[in-house]
């Protein structure tokens, strides 16, 4: 008779291996879903959201994701098979163990890339400290960011300016009132004109989409305009792109960045404490680049002309202790469900389409309220941003934290989850002063028209009542 911990092994192994086959068809119908979810492919199989409560209308992904069942039961066995044994599971373990190999190379064929081009880690946060503090600037190398970005950004290029004297050429979004209405090219040629400022740079540092406006940059763009300037290095932050958008697609290709990091727990419905660090050059080394948070530096320095000077620089990021291992053996399968309910470019439309019904609600009551982009398709993401406003009086608009908060507040009283975010307006200084405040809607996988309908009447009853 087989030990309970082998059991458990060869149900672990099933489940993370071959989640696949417990999802065709579709997530259960119900719940947080309606009909026209599975019509665009975001159910399917007997995997469902059933964690949400059933009369919780969560908008929130770009905050935080949920986890269907089959990643929280692959979660669940993962820590099990680990209890169960440790140290093997650390040392030896093709799911769990420390090089996490197999995992890479999953993720790897999610994305269209090969394994060495691809590290895990616990967060974007993360990935973008060890891209930031492991290339090798100089002191005066230049980087230009944009003054939208996410502190996971701005505070590592912050101790590069402290500690090494790196300049930092920060570029202002447009205003909010010209922003929705502007094309990608538009945009970009505002934000990074082919000026003597910003040419022969070191690198560019942008987010995909922008959680502040909910700006979606085509990644295929940014590549076009990082070579126009002579700037060698595009790093992104793809914080609220992975399981939203479509990063195989050409115009938003991963492989048009040289580093991309982003998250599990997001849009991908994963647990929390994982990530991806997306490496365009597999073969990058010291002096170029150094593993900063890593157990391996020596394989770079202690090895004279051996050939295991050629050690993949993923794979000096990725052993660093013990990481969050059975998080990632569970966002693999996160990434199986998104296959198996119709793939990336499949979830995208169903996202957008959401997003889209969130859009032409707000715009054809108050046009001048709504913040993310609405005219150019190549920018619009799952994030809509706009002004709370009276809705008896729509010109009439705040861009205030106390009121956007209030709006927030209100419809969480209805089950509804959104959130409040600020962001710095056209040549805004630091700190809170020139600051703008908006409600943001996230349409995630896991919602429906149904989901919008409840939103769109919860938030006219709330907006009559604002101020």
């Amino acid at each position: 008779m087989p030990s309970k911990r082998a059991t458990t092994r060869r149900s672990f192994l099933r489940i993370a291996g071959g989640a696949s086959a417990a999802l065709v068809g579709g997530l259960r119908a119900g719940d947080a879903l309606s009909s026209d979810a599975a019509e665009t492919g975001s159910a399917a199989g007997t995997c469902g959201f059933s964690a949400l409560p059933s009369d919780f209308v969560y908008l929130n992904n770009g905050t935080e994701g949920t986890m269907p069942e089959c990643v929280l039961d692959t979660f669940r066995e993962a820590l099990n098979k680990w209890a169960a044994d440790p140290t093997t599971s650390y040392e030896l373990d093709p799911i769990l163990g420390k090089h996490q190999e197999l995992n890479r190379s999953k993720v790897a064929q999610f994305l269209s890339v090969e394994g060495n081009n691809i590290c895990l880690t616990d967060n974007t946060t993360m990935g973008l400290s060890m891209t930031l503090m492991g290339l090798n600037f100089a002191p005066n190398d230049r980087v230009v960011t944009t003054n939208h970005e996410h502190t996971a950004i701005k505070s590592p290029l912050q101790v590069l300016r402290e500690r090494l004297g790196l300049q930092v050429e920060t570029r202002s979004f447009p205003s909010a009132d010209k922003l929705g209405r502007m094309s990608s090219t538009e945009l970009l040629d505002t934000l990074f004109p082919n000026s003597p400022a910003l040419r022969g740079a070191k690198a560019l540092c942008v987010s995909h989409v922008y959680p502040t406006t909910g700006v979606r940059l085509p990644l295929k763009a940014l590549r076009n305009k990082a070579d126009e300037l002579d700037i060698p290095y595009l790093i992104v932050d793809g914080a609220q792109a992975l399981g939203m958008i479509d990063l195989t697609a050409h115009e938003d290709h991963i492989t048009n960045s040289d580093f991309y990091a982003c998250p599990g727990h997001k849009w991908l419905n994963g647990p929390p404490s994982t990530g991806v660090l997306y490496i365009r050059n597999a073969d990058m080394r010291p002096p170029e680049f150094y593993p900063t948070i890593s157990q391996r530096m020596e394989k770079y320095t202690d090895c004279g002309d051996d050939a295991d000077c050629s050690f993949p620089i993923v794979e000096a990021l990725q052993v660093r202790g013990c990481s969050n291992a059975p998080g990632f053996a569970a966002m693999i399968s996160a990434m199986e469900f998104a296959s198996e309910a119709g793939g990336s470019a499949q979830i995208e439309k169903h996202i957008l389409a959401l997003s889209r019904e969130v859009k032409d609600f707000l715009l054809s009551r108050a046009p001048n309220c709504v913040v993310s982009p609405h005219s150019d398709a190549a920018l619009l993401s799952g994030l809509t941003t706009f002004f709370p406003f009276n809705w008896n009086k729509p010109q009439q608009v705040f861009a205030d934290k106390k009121s956007s908060d209030w709006v927030v507040s209100e419809l969480l009283k209805k089950n509804i989850q959104v959130r409040s975010i600020g962001f710095r307006n056209a040549g805004g200084s630091s700190g809170s002063h020139g600051e703008s405040y908006v409600v943001r809607v996230s349409t995630g996988h896991f919602n429906s028209s149904a989901n919008i309908e409840l939103f769109k009447t919860a938030l006219q009853e709330v907006l009559q009542r604002i101020g």
